[in-house]
């Protein structure tokens, strides 16, 4: 498989970043005739250039002042920086911003090229190359090489194609699923809509399903392409062009994201780290800049350093745990940061400080043990990918290490010590209620969505070791329990459920509660009141009549006979005289005239029964 490489080519306008791609692969990106016209770029371009094995993407991105946005939505996704310096004009404005958004972005490896190089002497080349070292010095952790080029030189271009082809391919974390920005959306004859943008996370596959976060719904792919080749897997960190299905180009738009459904939610609300290079002021309107997405936000700062923020979004965010982002006004880039809390938790401001400053650090263990004091009911680890940017498995792992911790691996929630006591005290308040209530795992589980019954299980096996309660065959009783099952006696646990269930069906006469609200009433779990019922309906003593009645036969037998009755001393029965003789809800009366209706000797007529 060949191998790719994507560089961003950032600078001041007019320091030539286009003219050197034109001298490397001859691609002019400049194709609109405004930009050929003006002599800038005007948007992003992609390019690339191949030798052997390996391929380099390359990002064209416009630098004047004005479009500082759009070069921002192609900074995200790049293995290097190509930093274009004009030799006989030095450090400018827009080479300053251009090096502070890719080093918030967390590009970290730049080859610096002294374009233009044969237009001044060696001395020149000295001067503007030390303080291209004086200003790298300023931000921490920058590998960076300069070379000085020309593109009348082609010994310079091909010395700089050379120093290229040999960066090595950066590692990309691979999530479990696909994650892409779209760049640019455009329509093409007999095609349809083509989207483009970088693979950031996963593999792409032509047979796949595409989900836009921002439309809500899936879409289908015709044909992937990348670097103008027809691929049936697009690999991770490749550009890659999309031909959709199931969508038009003017529902699409720059920023919008393309994954996988059920992976990740939006919030409009998300917890930051924030690094500035001016001053923000608490509560201030900001442009934010995610992926190739830019929308408006108010930062609210949560700590007097301002190092940690809640950003307030106009739209929803479809953001990932460390995700890199920037934080611009009208004039100039403020700053940015990186996506500590994609899904925002409710907690006290000092356990909020205390959660952000271990994600910061990178103890996920830390934050799960702070996040298990603030959820008292538990915590799923279905999103820990979006929220830590760990597969679930990992998740799993880390809270299991943590003390007192419960996990349930099967519904991927991690519980608190206290949320036993929580179960507990759920227990005998059910045992308050009714003293001889029959409890399962399964029933707790019902009655709280929250209790899973592995958890559920866990607490009735406790207090059963500590004697708070006694087992009579799979089921939990109290010790009070009066009804004197036998410890192993399947069968007898049986009939009772079976009596208990049918005697309240014949309470109820005309008035069967639906088989779900019964089962709560008498505390039964789902599994076992529906054996019940399937076996009196098999018995024929109860009857359905819908998806939620079922009456005793006897009752019905009765209630026909009342009916009957009616019509033979009225004349007929409808909705209206049927209410009259019982009092009951139009769901009741409905579904015993509609069973009615079913006898041959019963005739309808407009909603009026009478015989034949």
């Amino acid at each position: 498989m060949q191998e790719n490489l994507i560089i961003g080519t950032m600078g001041h306008i007019d320091h030539g970043k286009t003219s050197l791609i034109a001298a490397m692969n001859g691609f002019w990106g400049d194709s609109f005739a405004q930009e050929q016209e003006r002599g800038i770029t005007l948007d992003l371009s992609f390019s690339n250039l191949s030798q052997k094995q390996k391929n380099i993407s390359f990002i064209d991105m416009p630098g004047h002042e004005k479009l500082v946005k759009n070069m921002i939505a192609g900074a995200f996704g790049v293995d290097y920086a190509m930093l274009l310096i004009a030799a006989n004009e030095g450090i400018m404005p827009q080479t300053l911003e251009h090096l502070r958004i890719a080093y918030l972005l967390g590009i970290r490896d730049f080859v610096v090229v002294l374009s233009k190089s044969d237009l001044v002497d060696l001395d020149r080349i000295t001067q503007v190359k030390r303080e291209i070292k004086r200003l790298f010095s300023e931000f921490s952790g920058l590998n960076f090489q300069i070379v000085s080029c020309s593109i009348y030189d082609k010994q310079s271009i091909q010395a700089l194609q050379n120093l290229l082809f040999a960066l090595p391919k950066k590692p990309h974390k691979d999530l479990g699923f696909f994650r892409y920005y779209i760049d640019r959306v455009f329509v093409i004859k007999g095609a349809g809509c083509v989207v483009s943008g970088t693979l950031m996370d996963g593999d792409l596959r032509i047979d796949e399903k595409i989900w836009c976060a921002q439309l809500g719904r899936v879409l289908g792919i015709k044909n992937l392409q990348v670097h103008n080749e027809s691929k049936f897997i697009a690999p991770n960190g490749s550009r890659v062009a999309i031909n959709l299905s199931g969508v038009s180009h003017q529902e699409l738009k720059r920023g919008d994201l393309l994954t996988k459904k059920g992976y990740l939610r939006g919030f409009d609300s998300i917890e930051v780290e924030i690094c500035a290079f001016e001053t923000i002021e608490h509560n201030s309107k900001v442009q934010l800049f995610i992926g190739a997405l830019r929308c408006t936000a108010r930062i609210l700062f949560l700590d007097k350093s301002k190092k940690f923020a809640t950003l307030k979004t106009a739209i929803p965010i479809f953001g990932i745990f460390d995700e890199k982002f920037i934080i611009r006004d009208d004039k100039q880039t403020l700053g940015g940061g990186r996506i500590l809390s994609p899904i925002i938790d409710p907690m006290k401001k000092s356990q909020k400080l205390q959660y952000l400053a271990l994600l910061s650090l990178g103890d996920l263990k830390g934050a799960f043990a702070v996040l298990l004091q603030a959820h008292k009911k538990g915590f799923g680890l279905i999103s820990a990918i979006q929220r830590f940017r760990i597969p679930q498995s990992l998740g799993l792992e880390i809270a299991s290490e943590i003390p007192e911790c419960f996990v349930c691996a099967k519904e991927l929630i991690a519980y608190p010590r206290v949320a036993r006591e929580i179960v507990r005290g759920i227990i005998l308040k059910i045992l308050f209620k009714n003293p001889n209530a029959l409890l399962s795992a399964a029933l707790l589980s019902q009655k709280q969505g929250w209790i899973a019954e592995e958890f559920a299980r866990s607490v009735l096996e406790e207090m059963l070791v500590k004697e708070e309660l006694n087992k009579v065959d799979s089921f939990y009783i109290s010790p009070k329990n009066i009804l004197g099952l036998g410890v192993d006696n399947a069968e007898e646990v049986a009939n009772y459920f079976y009596k208990t269930i049918y005697e309240a069906l014949q309470n109820q006469e005309f008035q069967p509660i639906a088989p779900y609200n019964l089962y709560d009433a008498l505390d039964i779990d789902r599994q076992t009141g529906d054996s019940v019922f399937k076996r009196l309906t098999r018995e024929k003593k109860i009857l359905r009549l819908n998806h939620k009645l079922f009456i005793c036969s006897d009752v019905l037998a009765r209630l026909l006979e009342l009916m009957r009755g009616i019509i033979k001393k009225e004349g007929y029965l409808d909705l209206t005289n049927f209410k009259t003789h019982l009092n009951l809800s139009r769901k009741y009366l409905i579904a015993y005239l509609d069973y009615l209706d079913s006898f041959s000797d019963v005739i309808n007529t407009d909603g009026k029964r009478t015989l034949k």
